[in-house]
């Protein structure tokens, strides 16, 4: 057994050890709980829980046919975590995966990377990633926890719904209602390697409406690079912002929203800011209509020197209005339509060019989605589509097909086909950048050589049809099991084509070896989902998730891209998780998180296996305190290694730090 192995076996077996004897001191400890003073929701009331990630209409998460997972505030609370991307770690089939103190590369069901661009992800609705090159900055999604009500994630496509880029996976952060929030919060956290500050105070005003304005600041120190040399990977940010929500009539509810942040996890620096709108009008039939509008500007900057930097301002207006109709016999029907305009400046550098250097773009979009009862509360049948129009490829449909059969109130059986497509992003279109391959080669008489990654504006949408099926199943109230199984064709995936070594002169001598993005790959990926949830006593709980992978990819054969089959090896084919919480006496928790990665053959990296904890002390209704241990099984290990025109990887270490809460 491989090092790796025993102490994958050795977590496992500690897990349970502490288990036992957690779930005895549980059951000593139970008389002395208030039956109101239960871990979290009930299973039953998980199950009942209403989100809209799947057709932007509230159902029960029990009842979606898509392989949807919801992080509640209790589970983020207890979870210790900082961070967004920390808690998709406890996503049942997530790759999360850490790059430095500050920048991570997280995915769905495959093509992991630090630039990993088939992920959509938003924040009250309105989109975060960046059109550069259709990914997310996770350094930048920065919400005070404390403020978030869930976190809904859909593994698989969800393009028929949010439209192009949701192709593998889908996440909304859904951010508390002021009136939730009243009165003053201070959290803090401090340890060796990081350290945070959030403020919020929360009020009411006029006769229906409330309020919450925040501040918060966050700072990491650099990881090691290698064993005994620490860069400056240093991240430091902060932001402010507000939340107001309002009811004028007993049908409308009014919400405005707006943030300015600043964060500089070294390189690159990224600022901006939002305001956001949005309006529900509901009316006495069942029918309610939604109007959302939101600015965003984003401002990136990178390169350690001038002539080698990325700097964009990208100013985004989006505006979408919904409608679900009333129902009308066996049918609910959605529909919406929405318009997004972007102005895209990229400065010009002697490496690093784009062309044009402003771009305008729009996209037009319409969808619809009508669920049909076939057989009242026990089988239904989704079809809806979505309809766009961008500037890259043209006109695009993402179509799927749902359907799910209720055979008894305590289980779902649900099936799923769906289209998706990646667009093109702007980097892939427009930009011209260098990265240094090597400082100087004997083979070019010294000279350095560089590579070159050019734009070209033929390259095509990738595109996916996907084919998934699913089970849920609970019984009573101690056991629930979800199981997504799944099947990906993918088609005109990116190749990386590599052109011959050319001289240039101009504006310093160098080998140049060029690159530009082709659609010269197709394959398949396929696999399974696993969570189970156990709750033996009230005051325990206990959960596991696994998760496999299998990624087949095929270039053309007239590819020129030697590296195109390696996102197979980027991602890991096997993930498994436990994870305990218990209510070890009536002011103290104690939650353990135990994780086994796989190794990731591309970079060479091997697998691993980490235990997380955190102890809770609930000192008095006001106050609280926690000690939360990352990593600790391991003084140091790899998550990921170097890529093409990404980060340096970093050691991740071992990490100690306290947590305060105080609320007035």
């Amino acid at each position: 057994m491989t090092m790796s192995g025993k102490r994958f076996r050795c977590g496992i077996q500690a897990l349970i050890a502490l288990s036992g004897m957690l779930m005895f001191g549980g059951c000593l400890a139970a008389d002395e709980h208030p039956m109101d003073d239960l871990i979290g929701l009930s299973l039953e009331e998980l199950s009942n829980l209403e989100v809209s990630i799947v057709s932007k209409r509230p159902e029960r998460l029990a009842d979606s046919a898509a392989a949807v997972s919801v992080l509640t505030a209790e589970e983020i609370r207890r979870s210790g975590y900082t961070s967004i991307a920390e808690l998709l770690r406890l996503v049942p089939g997530m790759d999360v995966v850490r790059v430095d103190t500050g920048e991570w590369a997280i995915s769905s069901r495959g093509f992991n990377s630090r630039f990993a661009n088939k992920l959509l992800v938003m924040v009250d609705g309105r989109s975060v990633y960046t059109s550069l090159f259709s990914g997310t900055f996770w350094e930048n999604l920065d919400v005070v926890l404390e403020d978030i009500e869930r976190i809904e994630v859909i593994r698989g496509p969800g393009a028929s719904t949010w439209g192009a880029n949701a192709v593998n996976g889908v996440i909304n952060i859904i951010t508390r209602h002021a009136g939730d929030t009243e009165g003053g919060l201070v959290s803090a956290y401090h340890g060796g390697v990081q350290r945070g500050l959030a403020l919020r105070y929360g009020a009411p005003f006029g006769d229906s409406g409330f309020f919450r304005v925040y501040g918060k600041y966050n700072a990491r120190d650099g990881f090691l690079e290698q064993e005994d040399f620490r860069d400056d990977d240093r991240h430091h940010g902060g932001r402010v912002g507000f939340r107001a929500d309002w009811e004028p009539s007993a049908s409308d509810a009014l919400m405005l929203q707006g943030e300015v942040f600043d964060e500089d996890p070294n390189d690159p620096w990224l600022g901006g800011g939002h305001l956001l709108f949005n309006w529900e009008n509901r009316r006495d039939d069942g029918a309610v209509g939604n109007l959302q509008m939101y600015l965003d500007r984003f401002d990136l900057q990178t390169g350690e020197v001038d002539d080698d930097a990325v700097n964009e301002v990208l100013d985004t207006l989006d505006v979408e209005y919904r409608h679900l109709f009333a129902p009308m016999g066996g049918h609910e029907l959605i529909a919406g339509v929405s318009y997004r305009f972007q102005r895209s400046v990229i400065e010009q550098h002697a490496f690093t060019q784009s062309d044009p250097a402003e771009r305008h773009s729009s996209r037009f979009s319409a969808f619809f989605q009508d669920e049909i009862a076939l057989l009242q509360d026990r089988w239904y049948l989704t079809i809806g589509s979505k309809l766009e129009y961008n500037d890259y490829t043209g006109f695009e449909a993402q179509p799927t097909l749902r359907s799910r059969w209720n055979p008894d109130d305590h289980s779902t059986l649900w099936a799923a086909v769906s289209r998706a497509v990646r667009v093109p992003s702007r980097a892939e279109h427009d930009l011209f950048v260098e990265d240094d391959l090597s400082a100087g080669s004997p083979m070019f008489g010294g000279l350095p050589v560089k590579f070159a990654a050019r734009p070209d504006d033929s390259f095509d949408s990738e595109e996916l049809i996907a084919y998934e099926l699913g089970y849920r199943w609970r019984s009573s109230d101690t056991f629930m099991l979800d199981l997504a199984m799944f099947y990906n064709d993918y088609d005109q995936l990116r190749t990386l084509e590599i052109g011959n070594p050319m001289l240039v002169l101009e504006p310093s001598p160098r080998i140049l070896v060029s690159g530009q993005a082709g659609n010269m790959m197709q394959g398949q990926t396929y696999g399974f989902e696993l969570s189970t949830e156990w709750r033996p006593h009230p005051k325990w709980r206990l959960r596991a998730n696994y998760s496999l992978l299998k990624m087949n990819l095929d270039a053309h054969p007239d590819s020129l891209d030697p590296t195109a089959e390696d996102p197979a090896g980027q991602s890991p084919e096997q993930q498994l998780s436990l994870r305990a919480m218990v209510d070890i006496a009536p002011d103290w928790e104690l939650d353990l998180f135990l994780r086994y990665v796989d190794r990731l053959p591309y970079f060479e990296v091997d697998a691993y296996t980490e235990l997380d904890a955190r102890l809770g002390w609930h000192v008095n209704q006001s106050l609280s305190l926690a000690l939360v241990g990352r990593n600790l099984l391991n003084e140091t290990h790899w998550e990921y290694g170097r890529e093409p025109l990404g980060s340096t990887p970093h050691l991740i270490e071992r990490e100690v730090f306290v947590r305060l809460e105080w609320r007035f």
